[in-house]
């Protein structure tokens, strides 16, 4: 177990009541093998930092993202707050060094847990919420996700676009979407690409991203957004 003050330097976060980071840390399994009184699990605080991510990051997008919709921006969010995000954050924070847990959980490399390390994190971030308020809770979550939060919430908004817009096309009897990179600009380690999205002959959308795929993707996405206006009206 690592100290708890290397936990709160990482998270630039300082809790004035220690006891809620202790609880925050607990898994269940220690409960499981000691039973001594005093010792609550971490599940009531993952409960409420959960419902405050959940908002935080709804609030996030909303502001980064006007042009999305809200059938978007819900997808969005339940990406960027499901365990497997969670717990790659939790992952790069060390999160497992902290936790406590039964002998026989750590055995199993409890540790190391995806689902375990989402948990703690949002027990954590629930922690800070009862500590110092949503505005603190705010500045750990945007801490957490890194300054790149809007880059990483379109990458992740485009990831299933293609897929989409080739059932969105099947249905409406377009065909097969094509696409092609028309553009290539700036320096070789920061490049940014331009693809097109053809569907019966004709270009539908572009997009731009900083690989090829999400360029394509990002394409797609703007092609879904254009036959599903183009639908509805």
């Amino acid at each position: 177990m690592a100290e708890t003050s290397e936990l709160e330097q990482t998270l630039d976060y300082y809790f004035q009541d220690k006891d809620l980071l202790q609880e925050a840390l607990v898994h269940s399994s220690l409960l499981n093998e000691n039973h001594a009184p005093g010792i609550e699990c971490n599940e009531r605080l993952e409960y409420l930092g959960d419902a405050a991510l959940g908002l935080i990051i709804a609030h996030e997008l909303f502001v980064l993202m006007p042009e999305v919709d809200e059938g978007e921006l819900t997808r969005l969010r339940s990406r960027l707050v499901c365990s497997a995000t969670l717990g790659f954050l939790g992952k790069n924070i060390q999160l497992g060094r902290y936790l406590f847990m039964g002998k026989g959980e750590e055995a199993s490399g409890g540790r190391n847990k995806a689902t375990n390390l989402a948990r703690g994190l949002e027990a954590i971030l629930g922690a800070v919420y009862l500590d110092g308020g949503l505005e603190k809770t705010r500045g750990v979550i945007r801490r957490l996700y890194g300054s790149e939060l809007q880059e990483i919430a379109h990458s992740q908004l485009c990831a299933d676009s293609k897929s989409r817009l080739q059932e969105i096309a099947h249905a409406m009897r377009l065909g097969f979407p094509v696409y092609n990179i028309v553009e290539s600009n700036g320096p070789v380690h920061k490049p940014e690409f331009t693809a097109e999205v053809i569907l019966e002959d004709k270009v539908i959308a572009t997009g731009k991203g900083k690989s090829k795929k999400l360029a394509e993707a990002d394409a797609a996405f703007n092609a879904i957004k254009l036959l599903t206006n183009s639908k509805g009206g």
